[in-house]
């Protein structure tokens, strides 16, 4: 069996209840993110090595573009951020997750 709980569309994301034949039950989560990822190329292109040296006001680099499903997945994963910097760094820093970079390098 298979409900629905609700869409969003401005996400793209779908979340249903979904039921085993013994009964148990689970949520699922579905989003989209084709278009995200191609931002991200185009971010990733357009990342300038040197762009932080010089500018002292620029204190914060955006590195990444991360789908609502996939950052809930890493949160029960790793945790929060600042608790496990060296998993999500690592995550990160994968090659199988390059397409949600958006600069160069590592971090």
């Amino acid at each position: 069996m298979k409900r629905y709980l609700y869409t969003d569309p401005r996400t793209r994301k779908e979340v249903t209840l979904k039921q085993n034949a013994d009964g148990s039950a689970y949520v699922e989560q579905r989003q989209e993110f084709g278009d995200l990822l191609k931002i991200n190329k185009q971010m990733a292109n357009d990342y300038n090595p040197g762009s932080m040296l010089g500018n002292t006001q620029r204190h914060v680099q955006h590195v990444a573009e991360i789908p609502n499903v996939v950052y809930n997945h890493l949160l029960e994963k790793f945790g929060p951020m600042r608790e496990n910097p060296k998993a999500w760094k690592q995550w990160l820093n994968d090659s199988e997750n390059r397409a949600f970079r958006t600069g160069g390098g590592h971090i």
